[in-house]
């Protein structure tokens, strides 16, 4: 059985290998073949200690363990390729399409990229003349950490199926996955640790929580080969091998569970039932207030808004930086705008209902910019002024003053817009199973979003640079409000022209506007088309680039991802650290040259990272434009 499960999903990744998901797996495993060398590399470079390389392993593999065991929290899903619902009608034993769809688990770029990363075990054992018997034990133990990484993945994927769904696994889920993007973001914070674990080595109580680790039991068993502790050897082996076998049963278990119970476990929060709606766009407003209190999805999205805007500015305390602080409820709403990119897709057809009353698509649109606003502007003010307080650092005043507002209003008019320009077809709410992992992400529009919204503040800023105190806290109020009600009125525009059209791509996934070459006749049955392959069902006309060349996907995706090192991280955060004076070198190019070269290095980071996001966006949105046109590339 493993065998055919392993023959259908090499054939389904065959055929669908074509378009933007071909380019996204390629660049997938492109990124995941660089880490992996670094990992060799790291293995195979001299160091002034003997166990330092055996420490930086230990860190680096439990890193790459965890991306296993977090990326379904992180990007929805996991590898759903063949899915077990699909062999829920055969007479099969959970345990017995466990086994088959494990060994299918083993197939894909994600796993094969993996073996390349922990042979580093391997290498290690080679260049510290550890001997022939402790490389034959690395090598065994690349084999055993694969199969855990794998099996773990699979039981996190299904333990985050069944806690998402109620409001506190909902929530919990949200919290890690937050953390964790965090983290990454701030990943600079560690730059100074990292170099002086370097120079002087890890601590030994670091070095023994990282051998603890199962990710680090590899190289337990390789080191104690190489000393001829031969039980020391045998026992981690074995607990490799032992905790693969508990997460393959777990996994079964679960499997029998998802087969069988496809309903939301949590029940949702009764809330008022909107007396205070008095007209038709405060009925829109309470009914949306009760969507984001009862829909786990919505739920899971505020909160991890919320926990990544405390995760992502109370970290750089770790360096003595408070500086970002004040800027949490920013960051809170430039996340609650992203989050908020698809709230049409997340309704799904529901639409049809808004169609049948003339003049309804003015007071929905109006209703959700007014709920978006009770959602997000109280937790904004609240979390800037407490901060703002806790910190001291009053002489920010002008430009919280004049930015939160911008945002505000930008958000709440970037929102409605875009889902109605751009929405991603989802399930409808009431066919839902309540399991969240099984709702991807949709990056582009979530980027597209961050962007727009962080650009309706632009005025605001140069306000607050260039003109008198006053000026930017009078620009970003009447900004944001002027934006929120332009932005308002072309989405409900827009949404009033071609309603039929966006319920039909929320209902089947198709983008009508896309001409497509009538289908061929099958000969056998004169009478049917043959079925073609839909790309949009597929996704790969979320961005229109199905349609362009190779290179120019690869750009996108590039430009798309890498953007952000220059224009925040290098560009924003030390920008930021040079105008209040609380400068942390740690890994910023600007804050390690002279004084003069500071601000123009951080105006051209600033600048390079500008280029790239509108030259991928720009690309993006002209294959994107092509596509709906029915034009070639």
């Amino acid at each position: 059985m493993a065998v055919l499960l392993i023959r259908m999903k090499l054939a389904v990744l065959g055929h669908s290998m074509t378009g933007r998901r071909a380019a996204q797996m390629i660049t997938g495993a492109l990124t995941g073949s660089a880490l992996a060398g670094g990992l060799i590399v790291l293995a195979g470079q001299d160091y002034p200690l003997a166990s330092l390389p055996f420490d930086l392993l230990g860190v680096g593999f439990a890193v790459w363990t965890a991306g296993w065991l977090l990326g379904p929290a992180l990007f929805g899903g996991g590898d759903e390729t063949l899915r077990p619902e699909h062999f829920s009608l055969l007479s099969f034993t959970p345990r017995r399409l466990a086994a088959g769809l494990a060994g299918a688990a083993f197939v894909g770029v994600a796993p094969l990229v993996t073996l390349v990363a922990f042979s580093a075990l391997v290498v290690v054992a080679v260049k510290a003349g550890l001997g022939a018997a402790a490389t034959a034990v690395g090598a065994l133990a690349v084999v055993l950490q694969l199969m855990v990484c794998v099996l773990a993945s699979r039981l996190v994927t299904a333990v985050l199926g069944q806690v998402m769904r109620s409001k506190a696994g909902a929530a919990s889920a949200a919290l890690v996955s937050a953390v964790i993007l965090a983290g990454l973001h701030s990943s600079w914070v560690l730059s100074p640790l990292v170099q002086a674990a370097l120079r002087t080595g890890f601590s030994a109580p670091f070095s023994a929580w990282v051998a603890a680790l199962p990710s680090g039991w590899g190289l337990v068993a390789v080191r104690a080969a190489g000393q001829g502790q031969w039980p020391t050897v045998a026992a981690a082996l074995a607990g490799l091998a032992a905790l693969g076998a508990v997460c393959w049963y777990g996994w079964a278990a679960l499997l029998k569970r998802r087969l069988t119970t496809r309903r939301a476990s949590g029940r949702p929060v009764r809330v008022a039932s909107g007396g205070w709606a008095k007209g038709p766009v405060t009925a829109v407003a309470a009914r949306e207030l009760r969507t984001w209190s009862r829909d786990l999805l919505r739920f899971h999205y505020l909160v991890f808004a919320l926990g990544y805007a405390l995760a992502f500015c109370l970290l750089p305390l770790a360096a003595g930086a408070t500086i970002f602080l004040p800027w949490t409820g920013a960051v809170f709403a430039l996340w609650v705008a992203a989050i908020s990119a698809n709230l049409y897709g997340e309704d799904g057809t529901e639409l049809w209902g808004k169609m049948m009353v003339p003049g309804a698509a003015r007071h929905d649109v109006r209703g959700r910019q007014l709920a978006w606003l009770l959602v997000t502007a109280p937790p904004t003010l609240v979390l800037t002024a407490v901060l703002v307080v806790l910190t001291g650092e009053f002489g920010l005043w002008p430009w919280l003053a004049a930015l939160v507002p911008a945002l505000l209003g930008g958000g709440a008019g970037v929102t409605v817009l875009v889902s109605v320009l751009r929405p991603v077809p989802m399930t409808d709410p009431h066919r839902r199973g309540g399991n969240l992992v099984e709702n991807g992400t949709d990056f582009a529009q979530v980027l597209l979003v961050l962007i727009l919204t962080a650009a309706t503040a632009a005025p605001a800023c140069f306000a607050v640079r260039l003109g008198p105190v006053w000026a930017g806290p009078v620009i970003g109020l009447g900004g944001g409000a002027a934006t929120a009600w332009l932005l308002g009125r072309l989405a409900a525009t827009r949404l009033e022209a071609s309603a039929p059209e966006l319920l039909l791509h929320l209902r089947t996934g198709v983008s009508p506007r896309r001409r497509r070459p009538a289908p061929a006749l099958d000969r056998r049955q004169p009478h049917l088309p043959k079925p073609d392959l839909d790309l949009d069902r597929l996704g790969l006309d979320k961005l229109g680039l199905d349609l362009a060349p190779a290179g120019r996907r690869a750009y996108v995706i590039a430009s798309l991802t890498l953007s952000w090192v220059p224009l925040v991280a290098q560009g924003v955060v030390p920008a930021l650290m040079l105008t209040t004076g609380q400068v942390t070198r740690s890994w910023f190019l600007a804050l390690h040259l002279p004084q003069p070269l500071q601000w123009p290095t951080v105006i051209a980071m600033i600048a390079l990272g500008l280029v790239l996001l509108t030259t991928g966006l720009g690309i993006g949105l002209h294959y994107l434009a092509k596509s709906r046109r029915g034009g070639g590339p």
